[in-house]
């Protein structure tokens, strides 16, 4: 540490413009006196070639565009918008409708509705993409300038993968089901061909109107306990459209970040198979192993997380003694770190300075 001046690299210089999270105006981040942005940083540590830090906290900024009808009817939009949660709920990309539940800050699809895909074989009769070309991406474009290139990893949210977009069409158990029936799994794969083209128009608008670095992509595979599927059926089933999603961001110069909840260990070799590049996961799973096994091709998203109420900045440095002391030099070189509890100056300083070379 001796041979790094943090006080000069840690000086404020500015702050970040900062975005609205469902119509509240969040406060504007610092900017540190870094040797290179964090972008920068980011991307050199994603390819393993001389980061300077490991990329944590205000490094990123997330954006869920209001512009995709998917994120307000979820409850997420993180966007300069002047959106209510009031307003949450409503029609999806699809046409789906979610109903937002308060109590629980998010969305399921509305009980009671008539499910929208009856027969996955015959999907084509039930299913219409949205044309992206109506929608006013300059509008929104200019909304959210002052974030496109301040120095950040700017992480676009895209907030129903494959599995769930299936569940979201048919209910989970049909779901489920026709992933493993030979008479409906011709037209699951017509499905995914083509929701995989229309995520990487989307994923191009993304990247030519916000300057997206990144997207981060929600599809959980499994319960508390095991995975929703075998590895032989998400193998064959999702993971080539998977890898299409993924490439078509390497393709732009963008990294993918897999979003996927549940005791899924089983299913990590196949993220890696599909190139995705960090997995945001949950803590059932041993993630030393796989960091161990896999931490060379796939980093982990992994959080301080201090479950009390008024949480100091103290709890939030021992919450990172402790993930230090658990995954040792994996801090280095396999994961990236996100603050759950305390996004504040201080925070991001000890991390910095901890995990500076």
């Amino acid at each position: 540490m001796s041979n790094f001046n943090f006080e000069e690299e840690l000086k404020v210089i500015g702050t970040y413009s900062a975005l609205k999270t469902n119509g509240v105006q969040q406060t504007a981040a610092p900017k540190f006196n870094t040797p290179i942005t964090p972008r920068e940083n980011f991307f050199r540590f994603i390819g393993r070639e001389n980061p300077m830090w490991t990329p944590c906290g205000t490094d990123f900024i997330t954006f869920i565009p209001m512009i995709s009808p998917d994120n307000p009817a979820r409850g997420f939009v993180f966007d300069n918008a002047d959106f209510d949660l009031k307003d949450a709920g409503g029609p999806d990309l699809f046409g789906v409708e979610w109903e937002y539940v308060e109590s629980v800050q998010g969305s399921m699809v509305r009980p009671g509705n008539p499910i929208k895909v009856p027969d996955v074989s015959n999907w084509e009769k039930d299913i219409t993409f949205p044309d992206m070309d109506t929608w006013d991406w300059d509008y929104w474009a200019e909304k959210n300038k002052d974030i496109a290139n301040d120095g950040r990893v700017k992480t676009v949210w895209i907030m129903n993968g494959f599995f769930e977009r299936l569940i979201s069409f048919m209910e989970f158990q049909y779901a489920a089901l026709s992933l493993i029936d030979d008479d409906q799994q011709d037209g699951v794969h017509r499905l995914f061909d083509r929701l995989a083209d229309f995520y990487d128009d989307m994923i191009g608008r993304f990247r030519k109107y916000y300057g997206a670095d990144g997207i981060y992509f929600h599809d959980d595979w499994g319960s508390q306990r095991a995975p929703f599927f075998s590895p032989n059926t998400c193998r064959e089933m999702i993971m080539p459209y998977l890898k299409r999603v993924v490439e078509s961001c390497h393709k732009r110069g963008m990294y993918f970040e897999l979003h996927s909840c549940g005791m899924i260990e089983p299913l990590v070799p196949i993220m890696v198979e599909a190139g995705v590049d960090v997995w945001t996961g949950q803590y059932m799973n041993d993630f030393k192993m796989v960091m161990d096994k896999y931490g060379d091709k796939l980093l982990a998203n992994m959080f301080i997380f201090v479950m009390k109420p008024n949480v100091t900045l103290q709890d939030n440095i021992d919450a990172l003694n402790a993930l230090c002391e658990k995954y040792g030099d994996h801090v280095m070189t396999s994961m990236v770190i996100s603050a759950s509890n305390d996004g504040t100056p201080d925070l991001y300083r000890e991390i910095y300075k901890r995990t500076r070379r």
